[in-house]
């Protein structure tokens, strides 16, 4: 049997499978909601992912525009949608190369390379709610399966269970950490965003991971991928932000006309007071981005609890 049959055959399995229509919305609350932005931000800043796909963001036009200006991402592309429906973002840092070579209403298919050389091919996709529309989709993995030798990698909202062992009480293991189900709506819980690969890839990926993160302000958790988790291990210097939660504290300003000294040479100047001000924060606020790693690790737990 051919991978693309064995793909053929697992999607035949999902159709059967479904016993009710799934729901389209990927981000519960759309992009333009400030606790998605907050929660984006988090997400980002926790682990500096490469790339980022956004399933419905809800927003198009310039309202999307200044979202994307705003996330950090030197690149974008994005599939648009007649209704909200189907609307899939792609951003990417300008460290790689990314080719589109075929855009299509449920997904987007690229290669992705770094001084051009390959790193993946990769398919993001976004299924239909509704089933006929689905198996449109199912024939462009099957096709796309027949005519990719090299490395390939799928990811996203399948809108389908696939397999009957899924559901809430199934056994069924998948190379994932987290929180089994990735969608969940009052005490109904699915499976339905997930990451698949053919054997080049996961042969050159050995330390490759996915994990199911804390679902916040939306109904579907995100998924992150780790193609090879040794490189983490090369860490570049930190670099000083200003947070803007210092304004809050009405001893900066005391603070601010206390260690910053305009008569010193700027260099000296900032060195000084990145040290001095790193200190006071850390005495004032504590560590934010641990405590935000905290609480995000709290609320997978309990998330775990409740599937249980």
């Amino acid at each position: 049997m051919t991978e693309a049959d064995v793909i053929k055959e697992a999607m035949s399995e999902g159709e059967e499978s479904m016993v009710e229509e799934m729901p389209g919305a990927c981000i519960q609350q759309g992009a333009t909601s400030h606790s998605f932005r907050q929660t984006f931000k988090t997400i980002i800043q926790r682990y500096k992912q490469a790339m980022v796909v956004v399933m419905e963001p809800q927003i198009s036009g310039r309202k999307a525009d200044n979202f994307i200006k705003a996330s950090g991402f030197a690149r974008s592309h994005r599939v648009e949608a007649i209704v909200f429906s189907c609307r899939i973002w792609l951003l990417w840092r300008d460290q790689f190369d990314v080719e589109i070579t075929f855009n299509h209403k449920q997904f987007i298919h690229l290669k992705l390379q770094r001084n051009n050389v390959l790193i993946s091919w990769i398919t993001t996709l976004y299924a239909s709610p509704v089933p006929i529309i689905r198996r449109e989709l199912w024939d462009h993995l099957n096709h796309l399966a027949t005519i990719t030798n090299d490395l390939w990698i799928v990811g996203g909202d399948f809108n389908s269970i696939i397999f009957q062992g899924e559901k809430i009480g199934g056994l069924l293991r998948q190379a994932f950490k987290g929180p089994r189900y990735t969608w969940s709506r009052g005490s109904l819980s699915k499976r339905l965003d997930r990451v698949v690969c053919n054997k080049a890839w996961f042969l050159q990926n050995p330390n490759a991971s996915v994990l199911h993160l804390p679902k916040v302000a939306s109904d579907h958790r995100p998924v992150l991928i780790r193609f090879d988790q040794s490189s983490r291990n090369n860490k570049s210097p930190k670099l000083f932000r200003f947070m803007a939660t210092w304004l809050t504290n009405s001893r900066f300003t005391d603070f601010m006309k206390t260690h910053w000294n305009n008569e010193m040479p700027y260099y000296r100047v900032a060195s000084e007071f990145i040290q001095q001000v790193q200190h006071w924060n850390k005495n004032s606020f504590g560590n934010i981005f641990q405590r935000k790693k905290v609480l995000l690790v709290r609320i997978g737990g309990v998330q775990r609890a409740l599937e249980r």
